[in-house]
């Protein structure tokens, strides 16, 4: 227990002040929500005057941020100045996609790179771990748009029943959803689970020298019984952080697969946003990808003593 609130203190601290980074350099972008509604509506300099001065925005910046903290923690970030909607209601509809974007891609990469990184370990320097590695290397080296065109070159001609190129919610209709991000996850899970598979077998033989694996050998066991049962889950901690690291990383990094596949995610909505100068979502949504990280990596951390209780001391 004192380990697991150690841990949450310090995520609640990082968080704080990730958000003070995120609305600090917010205001170094060139511009503010005012110069956007003057350049939209047309206003004199005085009437600009007295626009910064009813949005706050004449205010010290540590001023404005505890007021845009405090509304913050109410679930409130503002209002767009671009469209007029609450950007709450904005990252309400996005983040979702890019969640399930993410979790699906990282589940896929753990379900295939996790045993092939396990044969690639009980079979090292063999003909088969030099083939398993290689093709990998290769995947991992294709470039993300590279990759996402190639699958929808490849889904439109030869995968119609699987491809589906325009986006349909979980709710509206599941199956749908599934072919919509299958080529999507499938762009993102590939190079992650050469990630993993290589993790996995770095890991795995590091372990299978410790003094605990020579002494179960001594005993007679098996040799799956010492790699499944002994080895495997030593192995998992670094496996496991890696893991919580890309989950956090994906969320704000899936800009390119949005835009390749027409995914209406945060990723995306970022992009837009930066490009229509619409200051309230990009630090709204910036904060809640690094939210988003903080909070997965706490989760990592109180995962460590589940897989090594020495973690907990």
């Amino acid at each position: 227990m004192r380990y697991a609130l150690q841990r949450v203190a310090g995520a609640a601290g990082v968080l704080l002040v990730v958000s003070f980074l995120v609305y600090w350099l917010g205001t170094f972008i060139p511009g503010d929500a005012a110069t956007v509604i003057v350049g939209s509506e047309g206003a004199t300099a005085e009437q600009y005057r007295d626009l910064r001065h009813r949005l706050g925005l004449d205010d010290p910046v540590p001023v404005q941020y505890v007021r845009w903290l405090g509304n913050t923690l109410h679930g409130d970030f503002g209002k767009s100045p671009m469209t007029g909607r609450l950007v709450a209601d904005d990252i309400g509809r996005q983040l979702p996609v890019s969640v399930e974007l993410a979790v699906l891609a990282l589940i896929g990469s753990i379900l295939i790179g996790l045993p092939v990184g396990i044969v690639a370990a009980r079979r090292a320097n063999s003909h088969s771990d030099l083939a398993l590695r290689s093709g990998f290397l290769v995947l991992f080296s294709i470039p993300p748009f590279v990759a996402g065109v190639l699958l929808v070159l490849a889904g439109s001609l030869y995968l119609g029943p699987l491809y589906q190129s325009r986006f349909v919610g979980m709710a509206e209709d599941p199956l749908g959803n599934l072919r919509a991000l299958l080529l999507p996850v499938l762009s993102v899970a590939l190079p992650l689970a050469a990630m993993t598979a290589q993790m996995t077998r770095a890991s795995l033989l590091d372990v299978l020298t410790e003094p605990f694996i020579v002494t179960a050998r001594a005993k007679g066991l098996r040799e799956q019984a010492i790699v499944y049962g002994h080895a495997l889950k030593n192995a998992l901690v670094p496996v496991v952080t890696l893991q919580g690291y890309v989950f956090g990383s994906l969320l704000g990094g899936l800009i390119v697969t949005e835009q390749v596949f027409n995914l209406p995610g945060l990723g995306r909505g970022l992009l837009t946003a930066l490009n229509g100068r619409d200051y309230p979502l990009v630090i709204g949504g910036t904060l809640v990808i690094a939210a988003s990280y903080v909070l997965v990596n706490l989760i990592v951390d109180l995962l460590y003593p589940v897989l090594d209780p020495a973690q907990a001391h």
